[in-house]
């Protein structure tokens, strides 16, 4: 009858680990070099695809700048984030 060669569970294991050993740097640093690669090309491709403000929009976001508080003659007064503001008014509501 058909008899198959069984290799020992021992010889197994050694194949195995050989294979890991030899391998696991693909799996580390492949993934990682892919990552470099998409971030490096999405870095070039930017600069292409960004034009330059036209006037309107360009004063609508100096205008937005200065209405956030980011510019403007009094410096001495901090500018409190957004979440700061919403807090103090809900602790001052109830």
């Amino acid at each position: 009858m058909g008899h198959k060669l069984r290799v020992p569970q021992s010889e197994e294991n050694d194949i195995m680990k050989k294979t890991i050993s030899m391998y696991w740097p693909l799996a580390v640093f492949v993934p990682f070099a892919a990552a470099a690669y998409m971030y490096v090309s999405s870095e070039s491709a930017s600069p292409v695809s960004q034009s330059p403000l036209g006037a309107s929009q360009l004063t609508a976001e100096l205008a937005r700048t200065v209405s956030y508080g980011l510019v403007g003659d009094d410096s001495a007064a901090p500018v409190k984030p957004m979440r700061a503001v919403t807090s103090v008014q809900a602790s001052e509501a109830s």
